[in-house]
């Protein structure tokens, strides 16, 4: 507890209005920071683009009710297809205030402490800030996230607040609720990046010994499971479960984004009517590894509005209802019992099927840009090309220490019989050198050098 109070009393700085709080997480502007506020007649969004007045712009939020802004920055809207950069870790508590119980849970947790916090009025929440992080760094935003929200979970941390897309309630401005003033306090300076922040909350990388990772649990494996080579090395016991979950967040993310690259190589013209159904389908499979389900139900009718918007929006949601089922399921922690092992509800998929339903989707052209779905024999291509060039690399680098190993050896084999010449013994030079007698003798006979009276010296 003593030490909670001396993180409370650390640092004075000022968090009390709503350009403090802007200041905190968007100093550095890469993309849009959308605030939003709740009205009764009519919700308003105001979005801040770099280049903006901010402190202009947001002063009128002073003292105004029910007023909240983005954690993240956006290319121009608040949702996953568009993150442009992160920006923070948070938790959201519910229902407690007490800043102290909270660093003493993260301390016993071995978790970093955050480096400012805001009573919101009904609660508290806490900021990991970041430096500017691309969003192509999500599956590892997440993972830290969830970590986070897990170890503060007895304290009432909202298992549903872990999003990127989240807004959260703004300095300065009022809970309607109650009539409490939002407000801050600042506890360090600290900015972490992704890096550091990860090695903190998740674990260094190279922590895991070889024998932990061959003994390390295997991960169950679904009939229709995605298989990578990181989670493929996970059931085979070759790293930590906690590798494959990332894994498996990576590979979603990057079947998205290949996603996205055929959808928006069919634009004109849109998606053939007989891959609508699956493309829009396997997109918002691939969004529920990533948007908690309160955003992800917008997400999906987002993407079927851009790619799909033939698609009526109820024939969207009666098809994407089982997979928000499914999706809310994982996130309450509930698994799903297959083969006698309880596995995530959630849809996974092997690659092989991935393309078999994209069929002509995936045009030639279209090879080169794609992670995952290019076609088995152009994947299987590449990296037969990376493994060439890895053996190339280091075949240079064989030669490069074999010839600074017989230089050495050249250099050695000099001084030995320079010293000879000298008539120091051939002990005396094996000493100086540092090598045997009769690796100094081998020297010599090389040069035809050798005295075999000095043999016996």
């Amino acid at each position: 507890m003593f030490r909670a109070r001396m993180a409370v009393a650390q640092l004075s700085l000022d968090l009390s209005q709503p350009i403090n709080h802007h200041d905190r997480l968007h100093a550095s502007p890469h993309g849009a920071v959308l605030y939003w506020e709740a009205r009764k007649s009519e919700n308003r969004w105001t979005k801040v683009m770099p280049g903006d007045p901010v402190a202009q712009v947001i002063s009128c939020f002073a003292g105004s009710p029910d007023t909240y802004l983005t954690v993240n920055q956006f290319f121009h809207w608040r949702n996953v297809r568009q993150l442009k950069s992160l920006r923070a870790c948070y938790v959201d508590i519910d229902g407690m205030m007490d800043l102290e119980a909270a660093l003493d849970a993260l301390h016993a947790a071995k978790m970093p402490a955050p480096s400012f916090a805001v009573y919101s009025g009904r609660g508290l929440h806490l900021y990991w800030p970041l430096s500017p992080t691309p969003a192509k760094a999500l599956p590892v935003w997440q993972r830290v996230q969830d970590a986070i929200v897990a170890a503060l979970a007895p304290l009432g941390a909202d298992p549903k607040a872990r999003d990127c897309a989240r807004v959260l309630r703004l300095v300065g401005t009022v809970n309607a609720k109650n009539g409490a003033e939002v407000r801050g306090v600042v506890l360090t300076d600290a900015v972490w990046t992704m890096h550091e922040l990860a090695d903190e909350v998740l674990g260094t990388r190279d922590r895991m010994s070889k024998t932990a990772a061959r003994t390390a649990p295997k991960m169950p494996v679904h009939q229709a499971e995605m298989f990578d080579f990181k989670a493929g090395a996970a059931r085979k016991g070759k790293a930590s479960p906690r590798t494959a979950t990332g894994s498996i967040y990576d590979w979603w993310h990057l079947v998205y984004q290949d996603l996205v690259a055929i959808c928006e190589h069919h634009w004109f013209g849109g998606v053939a009517p007989g891959h609508r159904d699956q493309v829009l389908f396997l997109m918002a499979v691939s969004l529920s590894w990533f948007a908690h389900t309160d955003i992800l139900e917008d997400e999906i009718m987002r993407t079927a509005q851009t790619f799909t918007p033939t698609l009526l929006e109820k024939e969207v949601r009666d098809q994407m209802a089982p997979i928000i089922e499914r999706a809310r399921a994982a996130h309450a922690g509930e698994t799903v019992l297959w083969r006698g092992l309880q596995v995530d509800p959630r849809y996974r998929f092997k690659a092989d099927t991935l393309r078999e339903w994209m069929g002509d989707l995936i045009a030639p052209e279209l090879h080169d840009q794609l992670r995952c779905l290019a076609p088995a024999d152009v994947i299987k291509a590449r990296k037969k090309e990376r493994d060439s060039k890895r053996d190339r690399v280091a075949e240079g680098r064989y030669q490069q220490n074999r010839e600074a190993y017989l230089g050495d050896v050249q250099q050695r084999a000099v001084s030995a019989r320079l010293m000879h010449a000298q008539g120091v013994s051939m002990k005396e030079i094996a000493a100086k050198l540092d090598i045997s007698a009769k690796t100094v003798s081998r020297y010599l006979k090389e040069a035809g050098e050798v005295d075999k009276s000095a043999l016996l010296i």
